[in-house]
């Protein structure tokens, strides 16, 4: 068996590599209503909101970020 066509798995949020084959977060981002957030958020970028505005509103980023 070869290890050699191995997926690494990152993080939806920060993009950093999760520890953890098949998570979506890694161990600094993960909190435990982060998968509702994260569709929060997808339903805000659905809804035509800007990256950093539905970031700003599901609060993953503070207002004194630029953009």
């Amino acid at each position: 068996m070869s290890l050699g066509n191995v997926t690494m798995c990152h993080c939806y949020k920060c993009r950093k590599p999760t520890q953890v084959y098949g998570s979506r977060w890694c161990a600094d981002c993960a909190y435990p209503s982060i998968d509702q957030d994260y569709t929060r958020y997808q339903n805000l970028l659905e809804e035509g909101y800007t990256r950093h505005q539905a970031r700003l509103m599901v609060g993953w980023a503070d207002p004194s970020e630029e953009a």
